[in-house]
């Protein structure tokens, strides 16, 4: 009797019928994460590259005035005093990118200027979309942790990007502990869509993506794996930030 073998997908039930309920939920939250990277990768690649290319220009300027038969040694030590700042921006640029990859530690960052980060980097996604972003919070007084921003925070900015084809306005706002109900212990990050009185444009509508969409099942995986309260409706969501430690 020839010995059976169950199909790949089979035993891939069976294998997710066994973890726990936590397990599960980290290995979807996991793929959420990849997902969120694979779509921000493009734009932190341009990034390094764009960092890199001062210093790229400056040593060839030092090579050509090195290689002349009377060199200017002055002009020299500016070029090399130069090439040092650049490089030493490069290297602060290289690293913020890769922190998104793997950080070597978490750190505090103000809710604001990671709004604002965020729609520097999700220009493209944005405008694609035909989104706007607004930063209704006022200053940098309010923190948390970077891990969550850059995992729980852009994916929701994604899903609202990914289930709205309508565009709009996308206002980010900071609801205070005394008003966040839910969680009285805890302000809250609350992202609201205002939609545009016109429809978008046909060619966007036709266009068909060429990556993973993520889905509020995805920045929900993410919020339970980092232990913040979600809530999300028809055109807004709110995120509990996460207790400092």
């Amino acid at each position: 009797m020839m010995p059976t073998t169950n199909p790949p997908h089979f035993r891939t039930a069976v294998h997710a019928a066994t973890l726990s309920a936590a397990s599960l939920n980290d290995r979807l939250a996991e793929a959420a994460h990849y997902a969120v990277l694979n779509r921000l990768m493009p734009v932190l690649r341009h990034e390094v590259a764009g960092a890199m290319q001062p210093a790229r220009m400056l040593l060839m300027v030092l090579e050509k005035r090195l290689q002349t038969t009377d060199p200017d040694l002055q002009a020299i030590a500016k070029n090399v005093t130069s090439v040092n700042k650049v490089f030493k921006e490069a290297s602060t640029s290289c690293l913020s990118a890769l922190g998104w990859v793997a950080a070597s530690e978490d750190i505090q960052m103000g809710l604001r200027s990671f709004v604002d980060q965020s729609a520097a980097l999700l220009a493209m996604e944005l405008f694609s979309n035909s989104l706007t972003l607004t930063n209704g919070i006022e200053d940098d007084s309010a923190t948390a942790s970077l891990a969550f921003l850059r995992s729980v925070f852009i994916a929701a900015l994604l899903a609202f990007c990914d289930q709205h084809v309508d565009g709009g306005t996308l206002e980010v706002t900071l609801i205070p502990a005394a008003r966040a109900n839910a969680v009285p212990e805890q302000m809250q990050l609350h992202v609201r869509m205002l939609p545009n009185d016109g429809a978008r444009p046909a060619a966007m509508l036709e266009a068909v993506p060429k990556y993973r969409m993520i889905s509020w099942a995805d920045v929900g995986a993410l919020a339970l794996s980092g232990g913040v309260p979600l809530a999300q409706g028809d055109g807004w969501m709110t995120l509990g930030l996460p207790a400092l430690d």
